[in-house]
């Protein structure tokens, strides 16, 4: 879980990565073919965490401007491209990092969030400053939690402010003056087991049992029923890909 700009989260607090259990390395393929045909070639990552998704998005060959407020995660990030030329770390919140590419007329073919908007409490402003750096027929990408009647303590411990839904963004993209290219339900299969563990159980941490679980079985499967359906059926996340007027 990635918090790049959030009212309640003082920066620079994070001790250990450990506490982002977004599991980037096994889940990030199934996620990120979610967004096949859709990411250009300079890429803006707001929340780039430990730098797994940078990492994908560079060996797929793209030049990655990577956004991160914690300074233990942008550390790591750093480490992780020692030496290359193809990414550049900014270590601060969105809005300090929009003003800094808006001074220097930095413009992105795509700007990613991935679990990340569901931390930002001006969620207008957000999509109003990822336009300003894009180019036109720049795509802005987005993977989020969905449901807010699935909102439970592991979503307050994690520091989400919502979760999302199909009219929350239809209402952002058209107050931004985004297109909307597709807007779909993912993780159809995991909308009973997170039920049950994390709303009637009310546990508030991720386990490595349950992330195994969730990697092995919940991801393929909810990707092989995505493939079949088109995002059509409920899911307990949102994919939305949203398009600047050329």
């Amino acid at each position: 879980m990635k918090t790049p700009n959030t009212e309640d989260t003082t920066l620079g607090s994070l001790t250990s990565e450990d506490k982002y259990f977004y599991n980037e390395e096994h889940g990030l393929p199934v996620i990120m073919h979610l967004f096949d045909g859709h990411i250009g070639k300079d890429v803006l990552e707001i929340g780039a965490g430990t730098g797994a998704i940078a990492e994908w998005l560079v060996q797929s060959g793209c030049h990655v401007t990577a956004v991160e407020p914690e300074p233990i995660l942008a550390k790591k990030v750093r480490e992780r491209f020692t030496g290359s030329t193809a990414i550049t770390v900014i270590e601060s919140d969105s809005i300090f990092a929009f003003d800094k590419l808006s001074k220097e007329s930095k413009k992105f073919d795509t700007v990613i969030y991935v679990s990340v908007l569901e931390h930002i409490s001006d969620d207008l402003r957000e999509f109003e400053l990822a336009k300003s750096v894009l180019n036109d027929g720049g795509k802005l990408l987005i993977f989020v939690p969905a449901l807010p009647a699935l909102f439970s303590p592991i979503d307050a411990h994690s520091g989400h402010v919502r979760r999302y839904t199909k009219s929350r963004f239809k209402y952002l993209s058209r107050e931004a003056g985004m297109e909307i290219v597709s807007l779909n339900y993912f993780e159809t299969v995991g909308i009973i087991p997170f039920f049950i563990v994390y709303k009637l159980l009310r546990r508030s941490e991720i386990t490595n049992t349950s992330t195994g679980f969730y990697n092995n079985v919940i991801l393929p499967a909810s990707l092989a029923i995505y493939r079949l359906t088109r995002g059509r059926l409920i899911g307990k996340n949102l994919v939305l890909i949203a398009r600047k007027a050329q």
